[in-house]
Parts: structure tokens; sequence; C-alpha cells
């Protein structure tokens, strides 16, 4: 009977775990995955608002999205003909997008002010990551 009875005790054990661990791995502020469609939108936002160059083309990487808050990185180059022939010019920022209103940290002194503004603390080392690829 203690034999069953331990079984048993272990046999729920691993199934709380288990539940336990399938259940922290949902959450709501990350997404496993956005539909095209849920990407074309956050793409043409950032395209329409975002980037300072005129005719761009962005490609977008989106870090977490809570409630209508979407955190990301966007980097954007111009698609018109008259760009491919000089310096390839790019224009890669990081985004917090409220809805349909997207805000971007100032260029220069500010800069990191703003991003301690608009970012959680745990995707500030991912900021960090990109801005210093950048700079290679």
């Amino acid at each position: 009977m203690g034999q069953k009875f331990g079984r048993l005790s272990l046999g729920i054990s691993v199934v709380l775990a288990i539940s336990f661990a399938v259940t922290s791995c949902g959450s709501d502020n990350e997404p496993l995955s956005l539909s095209d469609q849920e990407l074309a939108d956050v793409v043409k936002v950032v395209q329409d608002q975002g980037t300072v160059l005129d005719s761009a083309s962005c490609q977008v990487e989106v870090f977490r999205i809570e409630g209508s808050t979407t955190y990301g990185w966007a980097t954007c180059a111009p698609t018109n003909e008259d760009a491919s022939g000089t310096a390839t010019q790019v224009d890669a920022f990081p985004f917090r997008l409220d809805g349909q209103d997207l805000r971007r940290p100032e260029e220069g002194k500010n800069y990191q002010k703003d991003i301690e503004e608009l970012f959680p603390e745990d995707l500030r080392s991912a900021i960090s990551q990109h801005t210093t690829g950048l700079a290679k």
C-alpha cells in the first residue's frame, strides 16, 4: 500500500511539474510568431511613421508584444533606383508601437534617455546588441 501511494504521489508530482512548465512557456508577452498580415501591418506603420528615408523598404524584428504595445527593431533602406548608385544608406532603429502610434528614440545625446523611457529594462540588452552591430 505504501509503494502504491508513493508511486501515485510521484505521478501527480510529475503531471503538475509538466503542467507548470507548459503554462510557463505560454506567455502573452512573447508571441511564438505573428501572422503574415500582423507582421505586414507592423512593417507598414514603421515605413510610414518610423523611418527618415523616403521610399524605404523595412524589415522588422519584433522583440515582444504586450497588449497593444509592440517592441522591436527596424532596418530600413531606400527602394528608389537613384540610391543604388550611391553609398547605401540604412536607417536602423528600435521602436515602440502603441496601437498605431510609433515612437523611436531621438538620435544624439537623448538616445539613451529615450531608450530607458520607451523600453522595458529586459529589452535594453537586445537593443544594445543591435546598436553595437551597427557600429562594426
